[in-house]
């Protein structure tokens, strides 16, 4: 996830050492385009619905509904799916505990608000945990918070979709948490049976607390077939582990150790049935703190469920093990922990060089998908670059002593391969004789993060030489772990590559671009001829016809020259009633019901702006523009009486403040402006 876990500063990409190899040199393409991930075209979709409206395929799958009279004639909607190279843009910061489980899907239109609400239907990716609840978080237009957003589950559809009803657009992304159950515990005790789980149960005897507090109940499953990989992988710790449960958690508001014994009831692990009263290769861990421990107090068996008292709560667990191997159980319980959210991982550079552009893209993902992924990207025309193992130097030393030494103790031989997890991230580093475009997205942002319920994690990023000089050049990608502190464990995610481009690939991104020579101007042949002079013809002159004058008489000028429109007096109206004046004084005044009272409104009228307000969603002072507007245009004379008209009535309503401000306004012939009515000015 985005930033989940604190950043730290930059570090240095390692010195090469003498073991490092490159990988085979890398050859340019004759394309002139890069090879595409995924179809873009596939992740933005455009309609105009019309004032008809109806229903329409959305990316992935998602679907929208439109009804009649949202959108006019031209208007459109889009709805675009984030790339996963992009995704860092648009990402929510969530808790540790919740995870994105479908793509960023964001909403836009040229309209902001709609008359009737759309139903969009936005697909997630199935999850495999049924004690998991899903939710929805929106980020509306023009905001910048993230919030819980309602929906509608539709589980019989494939994929699974959640259904929203929106009157207004924006992103939209569907995460999912562990479902948890919450109840109250009082100073005089309590019983609660658990509805997460019929196998739990909680009793608190009286005066086992000092104050009320409250407990949260929460189920994380073990998958049956990551129990069987860590006890693979892990066989020395793990031999002894026969089978587990889930983990479940118990952990109330306030830390405390109770006074008296809370009985916690747990189920065993399932498909173990307990005939005898006493079984000693059950045990029951706990984990308050950072530690495994077992639970020592005497144990009470029905068919599926095992009892014990405890003094304090926090994440337990029912395991079985080989006979008289209880005490292995502890160490074997912390390896499954600490490899049920994670994965063997993988992280892979491809290389597309074209002749005048060239990019990588850096991808993580889970270790059993990592072979057909990779022929998927060789397939499309990437270059996969092979990583390098860092081999640090060690500097013999030489002692000249004849006294024995005894040889040093050979480390265990670390696992190959790295364990990811949901929100791991990795910062990347461009070197050596390549750096990074101006235009890449990596100048502003250079993370790689794990989505470990998506399908794809990966980064594109565009690299140029580092000089102009075109002869062979040899590039370094690095990538150093985020948010870790174990030295140790930074090292084994440490991930370095390195690779060659050769000096005709660099030669064509130098190459200037082919420019077509302009074609000739045709030439034009002209031909010499000697000048003619024009022969002038004389014309008689025109003859010109006397015309006599008519004399008119003075009422006849007077009546041709009369105009028979009556004049046009403009009236203008006072400035203190202008559009934006009202404007003003509605942000002030915003009883606008009540003031359309005292302006002797009809009453049906304000019943009509009233309701109208109610179905648009208008604010009150939206309310009173549209009722002074109403009233202004009902006025014949829009001067003084119209003025002194609405000075009356706020006198009416307990303004007589504001109809001083408007008459002194109106006096000097002014706007009534915010100063004047804040008394700034006035």
């Amino acid at each position: 996830m985005a930033s989940r876990k604190p950043s730290i500063k930059k570090k240095k990409m390692s010195d090469s050492v003498d073991s490092m190899k490159k990988d085979i040199s890398c050859n340019v393409s004759t394309g002139t385009e890069h090879p595409r991930l995924v179809e873009e075209a596939n992740l933005k979709a455009s309609y105009q619905p019309g004032k008809k409206g109806g229903n329409f395929g959305l990316p992935l799958g998602a679907k929208l509904t439109v009804p009649e009279g949202n959108f006019n004639k031209k208007e459109s909607i889009t709805c675009q799916v984030t790339s996963p190279s992009t995704r860092w843009r648009h990402c929510p910061q969530l808790p540790a505990d919740e995870h994105i489980t479908s793509e960023i899907f964001k909403l836009t239109s040229s309209v902001h608000i709609m008359k009737t609400p759309i139903i969009v239907q936005l697909p997630y990716y199935p999850l495999q945990n049924d004690k998991c609840e899903i939710n929805v978080k929106g980020k509306w237009r023009g905001e910048l918070e993230w919030v819980d957003v309602g929906f509608l589950k539709k589980s019989d559809t494939k994929p699974p979709s959640v259904e929203l009803e929106l009157d207004r657009l924006g992103q939209f992304i569907v995460t999912f948490t562990c479902k948890q159950e919450i109840f109250n515990v009082t100073s005089q005790g309590c019983l609660h049976n658990a509805r997460i789980s019929r196998y739990i149960s909680c009793r608190f005897p009286r005066k086992a607390t000092e104050s009320n507090l409250q407990c949260a109940i929460k189920i994380l499953p073990i998958p049956q077939e990551k129990l069987e990989e860590v006890k693979k992988e892990h066989a020395r710790e793990c031999n002894d582990l026969v089978t587990t449960t889930e983990f479940i958690d118990i952990i109330p508001s306030i830390p405390c150790n109770f006074r008296r014994s809370v009985t916690v009831k747990l189920p065993l692990p399932s498909g173990i049935e307990i005939e005898k009263e006493q079984e000693p290769n059950v045990g029951v861990l706990l984990k308050n703190g950072s530690a495994w421990e077992l639970v020592e107090s005497h144990q009470k068996f029905t068919r599926t469920t095992v009892s014990v008292d405890v003094k304090s709560l926090g994440r337990f667990c029912v395991a079985i093990s080989n006979p008289e191997r209880k005490p292995r159980l502890r160490e074997a319980i912390r390896f499954v922990e600490g490899s049920n959210d994670t994965d063997k991982g993988e992280i892979v550079l491809y290389l597309s060089l074209q002749e005048k552009s060239w990019e990588g893209v850096v991808e993580c993902l889970p270790e059993h998908k990592a072979k057909s992924r990779i022929a998927d990207r060789q397939d499309r025309g990437f270059k996969v670059i092979n990583k390098v193992k860092v081999v640090p130097k060690v500097e013999e030393k030489r002692v000249y002593s004849r006294r024995y030494i005894p040889p040093k103790e050979t480390k265990p031989v670390e696992p190959e391969g790295f364990d990811i997890y949901d929100g791991l991230s990795w910062e990347i580093c461009v070197g050596s004789d390549i750096k990074i475009t101006n235009d890449s997205d990596i100048s502003d942002n250079s993370e790689l993060c794990y989505y470990r319920h998506l399908p794809e994690s990966y980064r594109k990023f565009e690299f140029e030489p580092l000089k102009n000089d075109e002869n062979t050049l040899s590039g370094v990608v690095e990538l150093v772990p985020i948010g870790i502190e174990d030295e140790q464990l930074i090292k084994r995610l440490t991930i370095r590559f390195e690779f060659v481009i050769d000096e005709d690939t660099v030669k064509n991104y130098f190459k200037p671009e082919f420019v077509p020579e302009p074609e000739p101007e045709k030439i034009r042949v002209t031909f010499d001829l000697p000048e003619l002079k024009p022969i002038k013809e004389e014309k008689p002159p025109p003859v010109v016809p006397v015309q006599k004058i008519k004399t008119i008489s003075a009422s006849v000028m007077d009546r041709l020259t009369k105009s028979t429109k009556k004049p046009r007096i403009i009236d203008r109206e006072a400035r203190v009633i202008t559009g934006k004046s009202l404007m003003n004084l509605s942000r002030k005044v915003p009883e606008g019901l009540t003031l359309a009272v005292h302006l002797d409104l009809p009453d049906s009228t304000i019943t009509g702006l009233g309701f109208d307000a109610i179905s648009n969603g208008l604010t009150m002072a939206d309310v009173t523009y549209k009722i002074l507007l109403y009233w202004k245009r009902k006025l014949k004379d829009k001067r003084d009486s119209a003025v002194n008209e609405l000075v009356s009535a706020l006198g009416s309503m307990g303004r007589p403040d504001i109809g001083a401000i408007i008459l002194h306004c109106h006096h000097d012939n002014k706007e009534l402006t915010e100063e004047y009515l804040n008394n700034s000015v006035y």
